[in-house]
Order: C-alpha cells, then sequence, then structure tokens
C-alpha cells in the first residue's frame, strides 16, 4: 500500500476533514458517496441531461453520508 502512503503525505491529508473519522464511517462515506454517482452515471448512460437531476443525485450522496 506504498502508493496509498505516498499519495495520502504527499497531497497533504492529514489535514483532510476526514482526517480524524474511524474506518466504519469511512466506508460508510465511501458507499454513500459510490451509490450516488452509480446513480448519476445510470441517468446519464439511460440519456438524462437534467442539470437539477444531477444535482440532486449529489446533495442527496453528500447529505445522506452525513446522516
Amino acid at each position: 500500500m506504498k502508493i496509498f502512503d505516498e499519495h495520502y503525505d504527499n497531497n497533504g491529508f492529514d489535514k483532510s476533514q476526514y482526517n480524524d473519522f474511524s474506518k466504519k464511517h469511512l466506508v460508510i462515506e465511501a458507499e454513500y458517496m459510490h451509490d450516488a454517482l452509480w446513480s448519476i452515471l445510470k441517468y446519464l448512460n439511460s440519456g438524462g441531461t437534467d442539470l437539477d437531476v444531477i444535482r440532486a443525485e449529489v446533495m442527496d450522496g453528500i447529505y445522506e453520508s452525513r446522516i
């Protein structure tokens, strides 16, 4: 996992707002964001173009992960 350590160190992620989160909390955050991104990709792949729909999915992903 050296590549992750280097990326972490080179980008100052020790100052990240997520740095003090537990592993479980980070997994929850990642899963919510993954689901939101997957939903957006499915929408786009089905021909969706409405930015309000995309924005709503993004906001849902951000706020649901904070519950």
